[in-house]
């Protein structure tokens, strides 16, 4: 009986005791000061960060996480309040181009960052946490509907530039559209860039055969003459490009058995390791209206004497537009002398600007989709004016002291181009209205 009595206070003690604790409120979480990363930062990486970082992409480290974001949180701040991050090269007030708005960092945005980061980067609570934005398999525009590649891997020399070109076969049975590409260098430490070209001929693919080891070698162009403008690349890829899709009613021309060739252009200057560069395909939702096809603004024959800090090359399309276009896109490229780029359309009545670049970085080029289509009527001329550092004071100058440079296929040359991606206003393939664009050059350069 005794016992009974002990044991009942103590029974009564852990009910009560238990009660008291599930009657109690929650305690209520210390205000964190200033900006988390769950409810603003990771928001403002979303919006316009990790298109590039995530796991598989582009940049050197991801920020999906609050632990991948932690240990940059330094150079994050550095790199958007100099706003060399997100990189977006076009000057404003030259047409305005789809993507601005992801690729640029409002102030405000700046300003968050850097109090979240002076504060010690706190990472708030997990209630703030927004549902977390999903790259299937690592492509920033989802799954492709075709992924090619080389069967074998390819290790190119350790000394000197390579070009090597790997036939693909697509195995589409009919003509198809593609309206959008991504290409992944298996090293992009290597990788200088790359041309997707189209083969409809197996061309490619006896020069593949007759080559040992995975593809063929072939400076310049691909190796085989592109017989159509409708049907001669697909885009490409250099350092910092990002897959862009193109609207609806707009597409490039994938023949059927036609072979996509992927020209690699390696540029070793370390260890060497085998690549497997991909292209990921994704195809239009339906038929088109009209062909993109591609011109050429090109200077291949200049010199960039030593020393010249501000050296000018400039270029023209080689005629008049013959009928009425509109201009989707433009792609600029040069090397690591490169400083500025700007590309104008003249008619009689006036010059307008397509893009101007006056800071620019090899390391972050890119195709640059228009917000609207720019009318080029007939008689367009189409020509660009660059300029060229290749004094001391050039820190990415390969050459010291700096030697004459001209036009070649090394990294260490240079180049002068850019890529203008049209439409032709009289075509309409839903009404079977084809036009022959046959005054279209080639975009294979020598």
């Amino acid at each position: 009986m005794r016992r009974r009595l002990i044991l009942l206070p103590l029974i009564l003690f852990a009910f009560v005791s238990a009660h008291h604790r599930a009657a109690a409120p929650s305690p209520v979480p210390k205000p964190i000061s200033g900006p988390t990363f769950n409810k603003e930062v990771v928001r403002i990486f979303q919006d316009h960060c990790q298109s590039c970082h995530h796991p598989g992409d582009i940049a050197p480290f991801s920020l999906m996480t609050y632990a991948d974001a932690a240990a940059h949180t330094d150079a994050i701040k550095f790199m958007t309040s100099t706003h060399q991050m997100p990189p977006w090269k076009p000057v404003q007030g030259c047409n305005e181009f789809a993507g601005t708005e992801e690729r640029t960092l409002p102030q405000s945005d700046v300003d968050t960052i850097a109090k979240w980061v002076d504060n010690g980067a706190p990472e708030g609570y997990a209630v703030d946490l927004p549902p977390q934005k999903q790259f299937e398999d690592g492509w920033s525009l989802g799954k492709p509907d075709l992924v090619l590649s080389y069967p074998e891997a390819y290790t190119p020399p350790v000394a000197g530039d390579m070009y090597r070109c790997f036939p693909l076969p697509t195995n589409v049975t009919q003509d198809t559209y593609v309206s959008a590409i991504d290409i992944r260098p298996g090293d992009r430490t290597t990788v200088h860039h790359v041309i997707a070209y189209i083969d409809s001929t197996g061309d490619s693919a006896r020069l593949d055969a007759n080559d040992p080891g995975p593809g063929y070698t072939s400076f310049g162009g691909p190796g085989f003459t592109i017989t159509s403008s409708d049907s001669a690349t697909l885009g490409g890829w250099a350092p910092g490009a990002r897959p862009v899709l193109l609207p609806d009613g707009i597409a490039y021309k994938l023949p059927a058995a036609s072979r996509v060739v992927l020209q690699v252009h390696y540029h070793p200057h370390g260890p060497v390791v085998p690549d497997k560069t991909e292209i990921g395909i994704y195809f239009a939702k339906q038929k088109p209206s009209k062909l993109i096809r591609v011109l050429p603004v090109i200077n291949q024959d200049f010199t960039i004497p030593p020393g010249d800090p501000h050296y000018r090359v400039t270029a023209e399309f080689p005629l008049q537009l013959p009928i009425p276009t509109h201009v989707w896109f433009i792609a600029p490229h040069m090397h690591l002398l490169g400083r500025s780029m700007r590309v104008i359309s003249t008619t009689a009545n006036r010059t307008s600007c397509l893009i101007n670049i006056d800071d620019w970085d090899f390391n972050w080029q890119g195709q640059y989709l228009y917000k609207e289509p720019v009318p080029l009527p007939t008689g367009t001329r189409l020509q660009l004016e660059a300029y060229y550092d290749n004094s001391e004071g050039n820190w990415r100058n390969p050459n010291f002291p700096p030697k004459p440079v001209s036009w070649g296929e090394q990294t260490t040359d240079e180049m002068c181009i850019a890529f203008i991606g049209i439409t032709i206003d009289s075509e309409d393939l839903t009404q079977g209205q084809t036009v022959n664009a046959s005054w279209i050059p080639s975009i294979a350069v020598r």
